[in-house]
């Protein structure tokens, strides 16, 4: 599979202990190996901000989706190869799923399990097929996993749930599966 641009949802929180940071600088650096195009959430904060700034500053191209109601909040990063301004978090949502080939999920807040749940739904739904990949990090979404686990154990969801997605535990194993989409 040829994936030349990858969504990444993640916090905008700029409260986070340092090592959520690191965890997002070294997740950028290894996708600037790659010739893929990141599409994210457009602020200049938080997990978000901090990827953006790695990839720019290792000279990839970067587009950041942003509702004009966030732009004082999230601080708008004017580095960015592309910047797209809409009118809601529902047209922020609608971009980020259409410009991306594939998902990468950081830890993150409501916003970011709002974009997860959604995207894992409509490929549940056979509205996609674009590979979805957790981050994680320190067993920030373990306990997410586990309510998949008992989505299923208690029949609320389909057998398959389990199999919608791939689950990486550090930024290094993000290596080997960014190799084979860039074949």
């Amino acid at each position: 599979m040829k994936i030349k641009s990858l969504t990444i949802y993640c916090s905008s929180s700029q409260k986070l202990n340092k090592k959520f940071y690191k965890m997002a600088r070294e997740t950028a650096e290894i996708i600037s190996n790659y010739n893929i195009k990141v599409i994210y959430g457009g602020g200049n904060i938080g997990l978000m901000g901090e990827i953006a700034r790695t990839l720019i500053s290792l000279n990839n191209e970067v587009i950041g989706i942003i509702p004009k109601f966030l732009i004082k909040k999230e601080k708008l990063n004017l580095k960015l190869t592309s910047l797209k301004i809409v009118s809601n978090m529902s047209k922020r949502k609608e971009k980020l799923f259409k410009l991306g080939d594939a998902f990468l999920i950081l830890p993150g807040g409501t916003g970011t399990l709002e974009e997860v749940v959604e995207v894992l739904s409509w490929k549940i739904l056979k509205l996609h097929n674009k590979p979805i990949i957790f981050l994680n990090f320190d067993n920030y979404w373990s306990p997410l996993i586990k309510q998949f686990e008992k989505i299923i154990e208690n029949k609320f969801g389909n057998k398959n749930l389990q199999n919608q997605f791939q689950v990486i535990k550090n930024p290094k194993e993000l290596n080997k599966i960014l190799k084979s989409w860039t074949k």
